[in-house]
């Protein structure tokens, strides 16, 4: 069967990495800055050495992204954090000691021509999530889990899709992008485009999901008292495009009619043996990936030391 997951991948030479990270390392060692205070300078900096570096290849390949079609972005071989501290287990740590990945990180971000934001609802307002094995989300189905499957899901799909021009906040977070600064588990992190969803489901149940006859709450890992669920609204619904949109999340999503249950019940159960990209995002790795086209799932693991744990950086951009 056609498989029409599309990744953008690129692999930096060892050389251009090395001389990267000097320069930003420089640029961030004469200043304190914290990504939810500094940003702009921060993506600045990042910006102006990446386009320095990178080949024009790589460099007209982020630039495009986004207009390109395809679902995901990766760019390996970055530079590495230098004196990494441990794991922030708990979720949060100093932003000011991860000025050379924010720097790369939110420079990358602007070089795909998007905007990084937070929301005030989810990782205290905080404009890069930690995904780390936090203890206290044990049992949840969170970005800070480890001990259960996050299932096939979009995020913050209780949120509308989003208006161009507009302020992202209120809306699904159209692309997510990635810092990996360390996987020594190397859990995957697993993608697949809703296009290939779609086409192993009959007309009927296309046509059922895409009806507003269902309720999408807010995942467990956001702030229920600051959301509200979006009710009648639909798991697929149509870009200008007409290419298909998705909002799903299996702990948060309802049936409101018998036929959006039925309907609901055949998603899940394609999304059983969907083909998937399985990603093991290594340190020095960053990905972006369409919200709005692609699910994504991280199965269950058991998380090395603390201090050494899985950690990724994750930040919401429209």
């Amino acid at each position: 069967m056609t498989n029409f997951r599309r990744i953008l991948r690129y692999q930096i030479e060892d050389g251009t990495r090395d001389i990267l990270g000097k320069e930003i390392a420089e640029r961030v060692s004469k200043s304190s800055l914290d990504s939810d205070i500094d940003d702009t300078i921060l993506a600045g900096i990042g910006a102006h050495a990446l386009r320095r570096y990178l080949p024009g290849e790589v460099l007209h390949g982020i630039d495009l992204f986004t207009d390109s079609g395809s679902h995901a972005l990766v760019v390996a071989n970055l530079p590495r954090q230098e004196n990494l501290p441990a794991t922030p287990v708990n979720g949060f740590g100093d932003e000011r000691e991860l000025a050379v990945t924010n720097a790369l990180h939110l420079g990358l971000i602007r070089l795909m021509r998007t905007t990084p934001f937070a929301v005030d609802f989810e990782n205290d307002g905080r404009l890069i999530r930690n995904v780390v094995p936090n203890p206290a989300a044990a049992g949840l189905t969170s970005s800070w889990g480890a001990d259960s499957e996050f299932f096939w899901h979009s995020d913050n799909p209780h949120q509308p899709f989003g208006i161009p021009g507009s302020d992202p906040r209120p809306f699904i977070p159209q692309y997510l992008t990635f810092m990996a600064m360390r996987n020594e588990e190397r859990v995957p992190t697993e993608l697949t485009a809703v296009e290939d969803v779609v086409i192993r489901l009959d007309q009927e149940t296309v046509d059922r999901l895409t009806a507003p006859e269902f309720e999408v709450r807010a995942p467990a890992s956001n702030d229920g008292e600051r959301t509200q669920p979006l009710r009648n609204t639909s798991v697929l619904s149509f870009d200008a495009g007409g290419g298909y949109r998705v909002r799903y999340d299996r702990g948060s999503t309802t049936g409101l009619t018998a036929n959006a249950v039925e309907a609901l019940d055949r998603w899940c159960e394609v999304l059983q043996t969907i083909p998937a990209e399985e990603l093991v995002l290594e340190s020095g790795v960053f990905m972006a990936f369409d919200n709005y086209r692609v699910l994504h799932r991280r199965r269950k693991f058991v998380p090395g030391p603390a201090s050494a744990a899985r950690w990724l950086r994750r930040c919401y951009v429209a």
